[in-house]
């Protein structure tokens, strides 16, 4: 059977790694398989095109894509995170939905050679699920158990990257994250190894003694964590700190917004990162994640949180479009945090609702421009 492996996602940021794995499932099988990312093949070119979405907000386009290759090839499913919590769009179009994660393409390593060049990093899970059930995410909904997996097979010969897409990696026994770390360890003597990055990040509750010991010289890039609400705080910060004690650099922390959280204690979130980076000399980079209902399509991203105005929300994405070219947050000193959001959480309140934010930021960005080319007034 001829398969298209097809990756709706109307952005690619990482290698579609349930495709990848599908494919060499399939390929082992004795199928022949492409991988296309946004786009279908011609009519009749495949007996069966099978597509993936992630984010709610894209169900839309995920759809429409869908709908489409029912015109060119006999079988079509669908699957992923978003076809798994709302199947009902796809099901009511007659198009076959596979909820959760496929138990003989886990069994897989993914396919690098379907990737159009030579993989950059592997991509792989050292456990699957999560402890905790967050209502803000779609883990639970999704990977229901949380199990230890063995991931070495899933790294490609030809790269010396690991991203890991772990929920909550620390949540294994600490025999299970020793195993795991003897692994990266000697993947890394052998030079097949120089950087890790787990992209899902490190849950800072867990994080203890122990585990700052036995993380000490992994190579992370950057070391991840998130503060997603007041439950975290004093948790994230000790994290960071305990870390950079141990030499690493380089931090980017989660910060959730316009879920049960204010604009006040967002701000003192992301205040906290910016402080972090002056008193301990380190790099920790607020990275704003907007929240959005995870049962709920909302293509147009419109959800306002209950502690939220629309204004403050659309106040805080002027700032950070100005302040930031890659939507994070890198101030490298409180000054310069303050610049731009306010010296004060009710300054940063009243900042996001006033009226000509975007010329306010415009004009901030030219100040900066100006301080950096030595031509300040």
């Amino acid at each position: 059977m001829r398969i298209a492996l097809v990756d709706t996602s109307p952005k690619q940021a990482v290698y579609p790694v349930a495709l990848l794995k599908l494919g060499a499932w399939r390929k082992a099988e004795g199928d022949t398989c492409k991988l296309f990312h946004k786009r279908l093949p011609k009519a009749g070119e495949y007996d069966a095109i099978w597509l993936t979405g992630i984010f709610t907000f894209d169900l839309p386009h995920a759809l429409g894509i869908a709908v489409e290759a029912k015109n060119r090839a006999a079988e079509v499913m669908v699957g992923g995170v978003s076809p798994t919590i709302l199947p009902e769009p796809f099901e009511a179009r007659d198009i076959s939905v596979w909820r959760g994660l496929h138990p003989e393409a886990e069994k897989h390593t993914p396919d690098y050679a379907l990737l159009p060049e030579p993989p950059r990093y592997s991509i792989t899970h050292a456990s699957r699920g999560c402890v905790r059930k967050c209502k803000f995410c779609m883990v639970s909904k999704v990977e229901p158990e949380f199990v230890s997996r063995d991931w070495e097979s899933d790294i490609a010969p030809s790269s010396d990257r690991i991203l890991f897409f772990d929920n909550n990696w620390l949540a294994k026994e600490l025999d299970d994250l020793s195993a795991d770390v003897a692994i990266m360890r000697r993947l890394g003597r052998q030079g097949r190894l120089k950087a890790v990055d787990f992209n899902q990040g490190l849950d800072c509750r867990l994080l203890t003694e122990d585990h700052v010991q036995l993380l000490e010289g992994i190579p992370f890039s950057p070391l991840r964590f998130a503060f997603d609400g007041m439950q975290e705080d004093g948790y994230c910060q000790r994290a960071i700190e305990r870390m950079a004690a141990r030499g690493h650099k380089d931090f980017n922390v989660y910060v959730l917004y316009n879920f049960k959280d204010s604009p006040e204690d967002f701000y003192y979130r992301l205040r906290e990162c910016a402080r972090l980076t002056e008193s301990l000399g380190v790099s920790v980079q607020a990275f704003p994640m907007r929240y959005q209902p995870i049962m709920e399509v909302d293509p147009g991203r419109a959800y306002v949180g209950e502690k939220w105005t629309s204004r403050q929300r659309k106040g805080f994405m002027s700032l950070l479009g100005h302040q930031s070219l890659g939507g994070q947050i890198s101030a490298h000193n409180l000054a310069e945090f303050e610049y731009w959001f306010g010296k004060t959480a009710e300054e940063f309140a009243a900042l996001l609702s006033y009226p000509k934010i975007r010329k306010l930021a415009l004009r901030r960005q030219g100040s900066r421009r100006l301080e950096r080319w030595g031509l300040a007034v």
